[in-house]
């Protein structure tokens, strides 16, 4: 067995109902919160239910909600200096992984000073690396997606440079990822199916990196599992709170995995193609799933098998390995129909035109992830590959 290190500092408290413990948590580290949160909450009877609890637990608070999907540099700088100059000693996001995002950078530049597009990972390009640790923070995700509840990683938009970088550092690990289930149950049926579809790229993707360790494939794997039990339910029913608890943790174990094992290729293309374009995260990778893992055979043919297995339930077990890993772009396609999800690059707003400069952006924000691959990859590839997508 290779050597391999695993760490989640993360406590996750999870459960239905649980979201009423926020303010009793939160007092825990200070009595004054920075409260980050998506703008589609304001005037919504959780977010109130959320000011009152901390209220009720004797704490202050200072609200911001400049928050875009894509979250942009600029706007998480405006609120960091709003925290700042408030004296907020604890970070609290309520929303999806925009909102989360932002909140991590500003927890890291409060306490590091800058800005938070100096701290991403850039080809070529000088890095701040932090030196203190970040504000404590509590996370609450409001969908089942992103996993960065459970992750080192925030991703930064920045719209002047038509480039999406990534903080990676383990300083912005949550304290705290507070997962309730029952405030997920209002989320629409296609953000349930994007963010869904989010949670099973990371569980894939870690499985199959070449940084995969005997713990990430085990949380991996499990997620899958939990994914396909549970995503066509939470689409089609998202009253349903235990398939919504079941995608919940599949989330946070995708987002647990990727913090050891990263992610492959469909983030190298779908991250940069959001920065171009302002498409959804989950949509981005759904529409090159299916071309990358055709592209990718025959290398890694077991754990790709694996994953056809835990998708189709139905799948001949007559079937060779080989065989078995090759139908799983098939599945991914009947799963789309199902959840109603039609996607592809040139829907997203993808010009021919542009292809090229996509790819280069694949190869400066996102080295890590091409060299994670299981099969190497050079920009002809990337090429090819976008054109497929379209």
């Amino acid at each position: 067995m290779k050597a391999f290190d695993f760490k989640f500092p993360t406590q996750v408290v999870m459960g239905e109902g649980r979201l009423s413990e926020l303010g009793t948590l939160a007092k825990e580290y200070g009595d004054k919160v920075f409260l980050v949160y998506d703008p589609f909450l304001k005037g919504s009877q959780t977010l109130e239910n959320i000011k009152q609890n901390l209220v009720d637990s004797n704490l202050d608070f200072v609200e911001f909600n400049d928050i875009s999907p894509n979250p942009r540099n600029t706007s998480i700088d405006t609120g960091t200096e709003l925290c700042v100059k408030e004296h907020c000693e604890v970070v609290v996001a309520i929303g999806g992984g925009s909102a989360i995002d932002s909140a991590k950078a500003n927890a890291l530049v409060a306490t590091n000073g800058g800005n938070c597009w100096e701290y991403t990972e850039r080809a070529g390009e000088d890095v701040t690396r932090p030196t203190k640790p970040s504000l404590p923070m509590i996370v609450v995700p409001t969908t089942a997606g992103t996993g960065t509840e459970a992750t080192s990683f925030a991703v930064i938009n920045n719209p002047s440079e038509k480039r999406k970088c990534t903080i990676i550092s383990p300083t912005i690990f949550p304290d705290i990822a507070l997962v309730d289930p029952e405030i997920m149950k209002t989320i629409p049926p296609m953000i349930t199916a994007l963010t869904g579809l989010d949670t099973f790229a990371h569980a894939l993707e870690s499985y199959i990196s070449v940084n995969a360790t005997p713990i990430s494939e085990m949380l991996s794997l499990y997620s899958i599992e939990l994914f396909a039990k549970s995503i066509r339910e939470a689409v089609h029913n998202g009253t349903n709170v235990e398939a919504r608890d079941q995608m919940a943790l599949a989330c946070g174990l995708g987002g647990a995995a990727i913090g050891t094992a990263g992610v492959t290729l469909p983030h190298a293309l779908g991250q940069p193609l959001g920065a171009l374009t302002d498409a959804p995260h989950g949509g981005t990778l759904a529409a090159c799933f299916p071309q990358i893992i055709e592209w990718t055979l025959p290398y890694a043919e077991d754990k790709l098998a694996k994953v056809s297995e835990l998708l189709d339930s139905q799948l001949d077990q007559k079937l060779t390995t080989a065989e078995k890993a090759a139908e799983l772009p098939r599945i991914l396609h009947e799963l789309y129909t199902d959840l109603g999800v039609d996607v592809s690059f040139g829907k997203y707003g993808l010009k021919e035109e542009n292809i090229e400069e996509l790819a280069d952006l694949c190869f400066v924000g996102f080295l890590q992830d091409l060299s994670a691959h299981p099969k190497p990859v050079t920009r002809e590839d990337v090429i090819k590959l976008i054109h497929s997508c379209m």
